[in-house]
């Protein structure tokens, strides 16, 4: 019995395999009905006048239908090749109903199938809206975390800080900025500029004219440093001058900054006499502007008096 099973197993292998081929070429040659998965696809209008309309409405992304053909041609359908294309024809603001047919599901394969019908779905809702585009901002969604004894100088930026969103009125003008994908950096010890992600809008029927942005920040090492002779201008009183006219000033921030400013035009000290704040025996207060990119840590002298020229 062993010797039967062993013996000559090379030809009794090869029968095998020819059997299972003439099987399968008599299964192929018959014709068979096959259900199957395909994109779904609705057209905007073609434009008219002066307005261009769009489809508004949430579609489903796939139809399911029924082909017919021969065995081998249903073994070799690529899914992909088969598209259920409808054509949206109504007027801005208006819903109608579209019954998908089998004579609407586009074949892109050489392959001889007959498409019988679309099994679902049977009814499309379909509504249209005016094309609007406009520029929104881009809100940074990160988190950048220094090293101990670093510093950010400035304002995080985007390049570009905008972008142009399009799609049916309605839901453009619900729109008011797009986010950055979330982003957390931490440990930065120097400059960055990353490309980042925009995040997508929850429907496909808004579209982004870009897909990243660039965000740049300036580190630079923690240092403080004094700022010698920086004038005092005085406000609110022609021909008056601060006593004494030049002040010391102690700054913290960035290594690169603070050790570029210029006392003559960059700190910008002043004395405001158009109030009465910061007015007492001890002279008038030293102002600083509020809008830099420093720490100002202390004025010295921090008062001053005033003198007629």
């Amino acid at each position: 019995m062993k010797d039967w099973l062993t013996g000559d197993w090379r030809v009794k292998l090869g029968a095998l395999f020819l059997a299972t081929g003439l099987w399968l070429h008599a299964v192929t040659e018959h014709s068979y009905r096959r259900e199957l998965d395909i994109r779904l696809l609705v057209d905007d209008p073609p434009p008219s006048g002066e307005s261009t309309l769009v489809v508004a409405s949430e579609l489903p992304a796939t139809a399911r239908i029924a082909v017919f053909g021969n065995g081998k041609d249903l073994l070799r359908l690529d899914e992909t090749d088969l598209v259920l294309h409808l054509q949206a024809e109504l007027g801005s603001g208006a819903r109608a109903t579209i019954r998908p047919s089998p004579d609407q599901v586009e074949d892109h394969s050489e392959l001889h199938l007959v498409v019988e019908s679309v099994i679902r779905p049977r009814e499309v809702m379909v509504a249209l809206d005016r094309l609007e585009t406009r520029k929104v901002p881009i809100a940074p969604a990160t988190v950048l975390e220094v090293e101990n004894s670093f510093t950010i100088v400035g304002n995080v930026t985007l390049k570009p800080d905008s972008v142009t969103i399009s799609g049916p009125l309605h839901l453009v003008q619900a729109i008011h900025s797009i986010h950055t994908d979330t982003l957390t950096l931490a440990g930065l010890s120097a400059p960055v500029q990353i490309d980042v992600r925009l995040a997508q809008p929850s429907t496909n029927l808004l579209h982004l004219d870009r897909q990243t942005t660039t965000l740049i920040a300036d580190i630079q090492e923690l240092a403080e440093y004094a700022v010698v002779n920086v004038p005092v201008r005085v406000e609110g009183r022609p021909g008056a001058a601060a006593a004494p006219s030049r002040v010391t000033v102690k700054v913290r921030g960035g290594a690169d900054l603070i050790g570029s400013l210029d006392p003559e035009t960059d700190l910008g000290l002043y004395v405001d006499l158009r109030t009465t704040l910061g007015a007492n025996e001890a002279g008038e207060l030293v102002l600083s502007p509020t809008d830099r990119l420093y720490e100002l840590l202390e004025i010295i002298p921090a008062r001053v008096n005033i003198v007629d020229r």
